[in-house]
């Protein structure tokens, strides 16, 4: 991408992901904090009518795993203008996990090329056997509201040891109700994490 096309981007304002409220916090506003195990989020982009939606589309259903750089550059410059490198600075990574099924139909999972790339830049460590899918779902894109929420239900599983983990960053590309990421969340806080920082290229 260009330069000229990357600044063109526009970066999304600070608003809660439940209620669409506007929220000095990071992504939830205090009223919804309760509703999820997300502590804050950061998104980079809004999804719908922008040039980022499509790069998205292009990595997750093109397999265009080159458009990574230019995404995670985007999600570096909204964490760099809010001054939020502290809240991932040092972490470890954790990148929302595909069934195995759809891993083995698609050749990668695109949440974890983003995190892989995010840790490297922000010192991090990368962990991918914290959890898994534990059953197949349908694609959340496809379906309502409710049958996300539905869809997505005890859908994760603690896979591997947590140790000393306290703090984790909880990486996909797209959040939409945010039925993923709080029911991954919900997962690794059951375990023992203390903090979850949810990030995500796109909101739509």
């Amino acid at each position: 991408m260009c330069s000229a096309c990357f600044d063109k981007i526009e970066l999304a304002q600070n608003k809660c992901f439940i209620c669409n409220k506007e929220t000095q916090c990071q992504g939830i506003c205090q009223s919804c904090q309760e509703q999820t195990a997300i502590d804050a989020l950061i998104i980079a982009t809004p999804y719908d009518n922008n040039v980022a939606g499509k790069i998205v589309e292009a990595l997750k259903y093109n397999y265009l795993e080159e458009t990574v750089q230019p995404l995670v550059d985007l999600l570096d410059k909204q964490i760099k203008l809010q001054e939020l490198e502290p809240l991932i600075q040092n972490k470890v990574f954790v990148p929302i996990p595909l069934h195995k099924k759809r891993y083995l139909a698609r050749g990668f999972n695109q949440s974890e090329l983003l995190a892989r790339a995010l840790a490297l830049k922000y010192k991090g460590i990368i962990r991918i056997d914290l959890i898994k899918r534990k059953r197949f779902t349908r694609q959340q894109a496809k379906l309502t509201r409710r049958e996300r929420l539905d869809n997505i239900k005890e859908a994760f599983v603690l896979n591997g040891s947590m140790g000393r983990v306290k703090e984790i960053v909880l990486i996909d590309d797209v959040i939409t109700t945010g039925g993923t990421m709080a029911e991954a969340a919900r997962t690794l806080k059951q375990a023992g994490v203390e903090k979850i920082i949810a990030v995500a290229i796109c909101h739509g």
